[in-house]
């Protein structure tokens, strides 16, 4: 494998390293989200339980969807991360 290909790979890998942190990030913005407003729909005024729950779960709906997709992207990015490190590592100890 000539430098050229190793170079690419290698610089593949680190966008896809960086994508993966962002997915992470905007996971814990989701998760961030969810519990804002768990605290400031208390704060805002004494519920009873199922008030505050009725009013919660759009918000927990929403940090968790935004969650769980950041986290799904992240697998996928680090599968695809993964292969190229997997090939680029038969290509460079391939045997001539």
């Amino acid at each position: 494998m000539d430098e050229k290909k190793i170079k690419s790979a290698e610089k593949k890998i680190h966008i896809l390293f960086g994508l993966r942190v962002t997915m992470w990030l905007i996971c814990a913005s989701g998760f961030i989200y969810w519990i804002y407003w768990s605290f400031k729909l208390y704060e805002i005024e004494e519920f009873e339980l199922h008030t505050y729950a009725t009013h919660f779960r759009p918000y927990f709906n929403t940090g968790i969807t935004i969650s769980i997709i950041s986290i799904t992207i992240s697998i996928v990015f680090r599968i695809i991360s993964d292969s190229i490190k997997r090939t680029m590592k038969e290509e460079m100890y391939k045997v001539r």
